[in-house]
């Protein structure tokens, strides 16, 4: 049943946050009381109090049961009604004491804001630059009107004007609303003012922004990244039908220019981890399947690299799609899209990967001339990186390859010479029915390219962790999405994540991103001083860009603060076991939830060897484990502290996360530097251990803690 009588209900992220923190009981009862009050406002049962002491008269706090309030903003004039927080009742009126909400006479946009935190934060800037030999202050060039319209609400513009440091920026920026945090932040690294407004397409400023008109402000674009305007019962059924989490609902400004328009082709989309380039994704599926791809007959394919991420993107996607919609959105992996299809096309080869051909090379390295003296690994090197990568099908082919990039010279005749290797692995490979995957996406290629784009009903396709993908995946993709066209293919990626494969250019795989790579700066999941160490394991190497250039990481940045890593070292693995139990015990009951947090935390291990090894003496303790699976979500209503290796939790996020055994020998994995045939082998696969440990740590939302014994891994110094 929809409302008739006018009432407009907007419910605030920080409504979402302060909700998802109180235990699950009370969570049910404050859905049945958005409920309630989205019926009726104004009933008499909802007990409207008003806060003492409260800065902005409008708040008033609404009963939900007995212990807990609502904090709401009852409108003086009109029928429009803002839920901003839940929490006990002490803390909700402690929170609205302190908070003002205000339309932006610049941006127009409804902004609340921490006035005492405001109050705090200026002063602490003032005091700090009060010596003799303080540097001149940053923004002095620069209008208030200019400040406002990049989102900088009035009342924080004397501590804007305090800014003379990059640390000053970095305590301002948790005080910023959303849509301020990215042009604050350009404007500290220099970016000249027009071209902050051009990237950040902020609009010429409106004359005459009525300052009481809330409806009005709530179609603001900034708005909408901060309150959810409810516009009927099935709207807001849906919403309470699956969790609260704000990612659903919220997107910043700069994810939701990316996520609807229409673009004139391939469009990139860069990001350090905890950007929300995933969420971006998931978001521009919805839009486009909503607003684009509407026809029954219409599909769009959202592909990945693994095939649990794949899944929980699926799972994901059924919280924010109707039915309806996810039946036009294909989310597969893309080595299970190939399997598919070419069993479709009546192909039947079992696609393979490296460690299940082991035996398949040794047989083949028996015919590897032994005046080369090449180990095996080298052979595998050379057919992945040279033979894959060029399509060399014959010896000719081969012989007139580059080998851009292979640390080891081979004359004409040596490759002569280890060329019987290559062919007998590939004999091998037809006679056991096995298809390497890089091959079996070329045979899809040869496929759709014979029989036409016809046979695919996909209009568009979406890549998440793009970086991980291969040229044959890329040029795979471009043949699925046929030939260029608007909105065809949306990538989202960072090299800085890249566990698998190697590196690729774009415009190589016939995919043109000029002039549509956009990039996201602020990083939502991981606090600063996780994002500082686990940016620091990347220190002075040269990441790519994804289409040939280089891409960095000195415009990421967090918003939240929190605990620094901790790195605790012992001399025997028995020490650390007993340091792990403690840690483990008092972890998973943390929190002010009242539920228990085992769910919340992760053991992350080098190996699965490692990771097994650590299980069974944790196995001695009354601590519950649960290994993430490779097929299926994790439900994080099951109880038990997650486990996995660094690959697996790939595109997962805890609260904790927690890195045992980063010993020196299994990071980098002494194993895997041992098998590298040459320097420049070695300078790659350590640059992968690099990335791994940065991806493993940036899972992490608000403390990453590590432990080894004996030797530490050497990325860890310096840390």
């Amino acid at each position: 049943m929809n409302l008739d009588h006018g009432i407009r209900l907007a419910i605030a992220d920080d409504f979402f946050s302060s909700h998802n923190q109180l235990p699950r009981k009370i969570q049910n009862k404050v859905s049945e009381f958005i409920n309630r009050f989205r019926q009726s406002p104004t009933r008499s049962g909802l007990n409207y109090e008003s806060i003492k002491g409260s800065r902005d008269k409008r708040l008033k706090s609404v009963r939900v049961d007995l212990d807990y309030r609502a904090i709401v903003l009852k409108p003086e004039t009109g029928n429009t009604y803002l839920l901003l927080w839940v929490d006990q009742h002490d803390d909700a009126y402690q929170w609205a004491r302190r908070k003002v909400c205000q339309i932006n006479q610049v941006s127009g946009s409804v902004q609340i804001i921490d006035v005492e935190q405001v109050e705090a934060t200026t002063e602490k800037l003032k005091q700090s630059h009060q010596q003799p030999e303080a540097q001149p202050k940053r923004f002095d060039a620069i209008a208030d009107r200019d400040l406002m319209r990049l989102g900088v609400p009035e009342i924080l513009l004397p501590a804007v004007r305090e800014i003379v440091s990059d640390r000053d920026v970095e305590e301002l920026l948790p005080h910023l609303p959303k849509e301020a945090s990215d042009g604050i932040f350009m404007l500290a690294a220099g970016y000249p003012l027009p071209d902050i407004f051009q990237q950040l397409e902020r609009p010429e400023p409106k004359d005459n922004i009525d300052p009481d008109n809330l409806e009005a402000a709530l179609d603001n674009e900034d708005s909408r990244s901060r309150f959810m305007v409810v516009t009927d019962d099935t709207e807001l059924e849906e919403m309470l039908a699956a969790p609260l989490e704000k990612w659903r609902v919220f997107l910043h400004p700069t994810q939701r220019k990316l996520v609807e328009r229409d673009w004139n082709g391939a469009v990139r989309v860069l990001g350090g981890a905890g950007t929300g380039k995933t969420v971006v994704a998931m978001h521009r599926a919805k839009w486009l399947a909503e607003n684009r791809l509407t026809k029954t007959s219409d599909r769009l394919l959202f592909t990945t690299f693994t095939r649990n991420l794949a899944i929980d993107i699926e799972n994901n996607l059924k919280t924010i799609c109707t039915p309806e919609v996810m039946k036009r959105i294909r989310v597969i992996n893309l080595d299970s899209w190939v399997t598919s299809f070419l069993k479709e096309e009546g192909i039947e080869n079992r696609i393979v990967y490296n460690n299940e051909t082991d035996d398949l090379w040794q047989q083949a390295y028996t015919l590897a001339p032994p005046e080369l003296g090449f180990p095996l690994s080298f052979y595998r090197e050379e057919w992945q990186e040279v033979l894959q990568q060029n399509r060399c099908q014959t010896l000719r082919d081969y012989l007139g390859s580059r080998r851009i990039g292979r640390g080891t010279r081979l004359s004409r005749q040596q490759r002569q010479g280890i060329w019987l290797v290559f062919e007998e692995y590939r004999n091998l490979l037809r006679e056991a029915g096995y298809r390497e995957a890089n091959d079996a996406m070329y045979d899809a290629i040869s496929i759709i390219r014979a029989k036409g784009r016809e046979i695919l009903p996909y209009k568009a396709v979406i890549v998440d962790e793009a970086q991980d993908m291969s040229k044959g995946a890329f040029e795979l993709i471009r043949a699925i999405a046929g030939p260029p066209t608007a909105n065809d293919i949306f990538l989202v990626g960072d090299a800085h994540q890249r566990i698998y494969g190697q590196t690729v250019i774009l415009s190589h795989c016939h995919i043109d991103i000029r002039g549509r790579s956009k990039k996201l700066r602020l990083n939502y999941r991981t606090t600063d001083e996780t994002r500082k160490w686990a940016t620091a394991v990347l220190e002075n190497l040269a990441i790519d860009d994804l289409d040939g250039g280089v891409d960095s990481l000195q415009d990421y940045r967090s918003i939240m603060h929190g605990d620094a890593p901790i790195v605790k070292g012992f001399k025997t693995f028995e020490q650390e076991i007993s340091y792990l139990q403690e840690l483990l015990t008092t972890l998973q009951n943390q929190g002010n939830t009242g539920d228990r947090n085992s769910s919340r935390v992760c053991m992350v291990f080098r190996t699965q060897s490692l990771m097994e090894q650590y299980e069974s003496a944790l196995g001695n303790y009354p601590i519950k484990m649960q290994r993430i699976k490779r097929n299926q979500p994790d439900n994080l209503l099951d109880e038990g502290i997650r486990i996995g290796t660094m690959h697996r939790v790939k595109g997962l996020q805890f609260d904790w996360i927690v890195l045992p055994g980063l010993n020196d020998d299994i990071l980098p994995l002494k194993t895997g530097l041992n098998d590298c045939p040459d320097d420049v082998s070695k300078d790659r696969f350590i640059t992968a251990e690099r990335c791994l440990l940065h991806v493993a740590a940036t899972r992490a939302k608000q403390q990453v803690l590590i432990s080894y014994y004996g030797k530490p891994s050497p990325f860890m110094e310096k840390k």
